[in-house]
């Protein structure tokens, strides 16, 4: 993901890792030129503030030089003893090496050139410091001229000592890669390809293994790179392919050795896991060659790219989302001015601008080694501690699995001992066990009814039991009611106490009966019905019997029981007509007949005719004719015909009714 750009023709430099915040340093390129044709050179600071969440680059300072660039290299130089930025060492076309101050270029000083060299008789274009000695300085430059400089004194080119690292590698377009003993300045070892193809563009060592090294071809018909192993010279160790055309420019991730970046004539820049061969990531670029790339020493995850379009690139490995947008820069690269000597401004071009597009950028498949945790621990429970480390392993053999080691730490024997009785309650499932154990040990009362309440959870009848433990027990709540029904059967019910408190133990065990049962002994008809309908339709049933039971008025029971014939039977001839009533209002339609007849029946047995003319209505209401019949002519003269037309007419009256 591009995080910073700017517009810039220029050879590049990153300030020393341990230089905050990050530089990147900008020296004009050679050999190149801008869509302004300007012809000026200078060196220019850049700073990288990342809170900034525009691609613009902060300029530091900027120095204005006589020559172009071919090559620039920022070194720590004096950092640690003298807390300075370094050094920069830039490579011009003239052939001159010149060292400058970084401070002294952010603080805009007089004095921003430290040393120049003009011993090379042309272009200087390549540039390298040695990594355990940062005063060493190496240069390449054309006709195959390659000096060594001491920053400490860079008068005059140096021959290293016995004392000093004396092993350099340099490499031709011709394909030879030669490595030298300074010390006896003679080459150790000389390295070739047999196609006789390979024109080097560029040469890097392995970061961890000394033996190693890499060399890139920038030719068309072999776009390949080659490592090669000291130990084995006669043929490479492994060749990397992915490339269409030649390689420009390559660099090797000092942090991760797996991450090898490669910038090629065929608009790509990759990167790869050089132990494997595959390329990993591949960075979204323009469709300009780079001609340089360079990863951040400070923040590993970034890298810049040097393109010929004239852009200076600061990338990220890490992913993320990225907007794309293309400015034509074309109207911007000439003078408003009309060049034809009118004095008249010119408009300015209508260029039309694309829309911005934003792009989802996938991260590295694999996360890289500054992300990875070289070592780790924590505490798991039990005392236990697990830990995990990276095995230390040679480049070049397979990575091997991470182990995870448990151990056992024990700091207090007591919890330790809790937990294994624990865990082993855990696996074999006597949990009832375990908290009778923890009732006998509690303390106290409330943590022995906790360990009590755990108990009952696995047992069954949980409900009941917890009743029990809240102090509500069925059995002995029907101990209770019974010696008090026997008190109130002996008669002794005004020495009863605490009826609500007996009810309200029956309600909360739901023992509906004993509380409809307190409810009727205690004269509580109201509330002994309401609660036998909670009780259910059995319930309800027994306690209407029991209350009707006790109830005087017969015709309230009747009515509830629906049970007439005993009105009939038993009630007061007096009160006929309310018998009647109620037949006529409450039987059910079959067996009003036979209850009106035997109403009837009743007053007809007495004999008067007051009762013989009674039981005629309740016979006309059944239509028992015979009967009525038979009511009327037990009290009527039937010899005379004015009586007995009397009766037919009764009679012929119920036929129709």
């Amino acid at each position: 993901m591009r995080v910073k750009e700017i517009l810039r023709a220029a050879t590049q430099a990153w300030s020393p890792a341990m230089k905050h915040p990050a530089y990147l340093a900008l020296g004009t390129a050679a050999q190149q030129l801008d869509a302004s044709f300007n012809t000026s050179a200078a060196l220019e600071i850049f700073e990288m503030d990342f809170a900034d969440t525009s691609m613009d680059m902060k300029l530091r300072g900027t120095l204005p030089t006589s020559n172009r660039f071919h090559s620039l290299i920022w070194v720590a130089f004096d950092m640690e003893v003298k807390g300075s930025s370094g050094r920069l060492i830039g490579g011009s076309e003239s052939g001159t090496v010149s060292v400058f101050s970084p401070d002294a270029i952010l603080s805009a000083g007089e004095d921003a050139v430290i040393g120049q060299s003009n011993k090379h008789t042309g272009p200087v274009h390549t540039l390298d410091y040695n990594r355990f000695q940062s005063n060493i300085i190496a240069s390449g430059a054309s006709d195959s001229e390659i000096y060594i400089w001491d920053l400490n004194n860079f008068s005059n080119p140096m021959t290293p000592g016995a004392k000093s690292q004396h092993i350099l590698a340099s490499a031709n377009p011709s394909g030879k890669a030669i490595v030298w003993d300074l010390r006896k300045n003679e080459p150790i070892i000389k390295i070739s390809d047999h196609s006789n193809r390979m024109h080097c563009s560029g040469m890097l060592w392995h970061p961890e293994v000394a033996t190693q090294l890499l060399l890139a071809s920038e030719d068309d018909r072999l776009p390949v790179m080659q490592m090669w192993d000291l130990r084995f010279a006669t043929s490479p160790l492994k060749v990397l392919e992915s490339h269409t055309r030649g390689i420009l420019s390559i660099s090797w991730s000092q942090a991760d050795p797996e991450l090898l970046l490669s910038s090629g004539k065929d608009n790509r820049i990759l990167c790869w896991n050089p132990n494997t061969g595959e390329v990993i990531y591949e960075l979204p670029t323009a469709n300009q060659w780079c001609f340089d790339v360079q990863w951040c020493p400070r923040n590993p995850a970034l890298l810049s790219a040097a393109s010929f379009d004239g852009r200076i690139s600061v990338y990220s490995v890490m992913g993320g989302q990225q907007q794309h947008s293309t400015v034509d820069q074309i109207s911007a690269s000439f003078d408003t001015s009309d060049p034809f000597g009118t004095g008249q401004t010119l408009p300015p071009l209508q260029v039309p601008q694309p829309s911005v597009e934003t792009t989802i950028i996938p991260p590295l498949k694999k996360p890289p080694k500054w992300e990875r945790r070289p070592v780790g621990a924590s505490f798991a429970f039990g005392g236990k501690l697990v830990m995990f480390e990276s095995p230390k392993v040679a480049p070049q053999q397979q990575p091997i699995p991470r182990q995870v080691h448990v151990s056992q730490v024990t700091t207090e024997t007591e919890f330790l001992q809790r937990s294994a009785e624990l865990q082993a309650t855990l696996q074999s499932g006597s949990f009832s066990s375990y908290c009778h154990g923890k009732i006998r040990s509690a303390p106290s009362d409330a943590e022995q009814d906790i360990w009590r309440f755990l108990m009952v959870n696995f047992e069954d009848e949980a409900r009941v039991k917890f009743l029990r433990l809240l102090g509500f027990s069925k059995d002995e709540l029907q101990r209770k009611v019974s010696h008090h029904n026997t008190r109130y059967i002996r008669g002794e019910r005004g020495k009863l106490t605490d009826m609500d408190g007996l009810i309200s133990q029956a309600l909360l065990v739901g023992n509906f009966e004993a509380a409809v049962d307190l409810c009727l002994n205690d004269g509580r008809f109201a509330e002994a019905i309401l609660l036998s309908i909670s009780g259910g339709e059995e319930l309800l049933k027994k306690t209407q019997q029991r209350y009707l039971h006790r109830q005087t008025n017969s015709l309230i029971s009747s009515v509830v029981t629906q049970n007439w014939r005993d009105i009939v039977q038993s009630c007061e001839l007096d009160n006929w007509k309310e018998a009647l009533a109620a037949l006529l209002t409450y039987a059910n339609p079959e067996a009003f007949a036979p209850l009106c007849d035997t109403l009837g029946a009743r007053l007809q047995a007495e004999g008067t005719e007051k009762h013989c003319l009674q039981a005629c209505l309740c016979f006309i209401c059944s239509g028992n004719i015979e009967r009525l019949v038979e009511c009327w002519t037990s009290q009527r003269d039937c010899s005379s015909p004015l009586e007995l037309e009397v009766t037919h007419t009764h009679s012929f009256v119920c036929l129709y009714m």
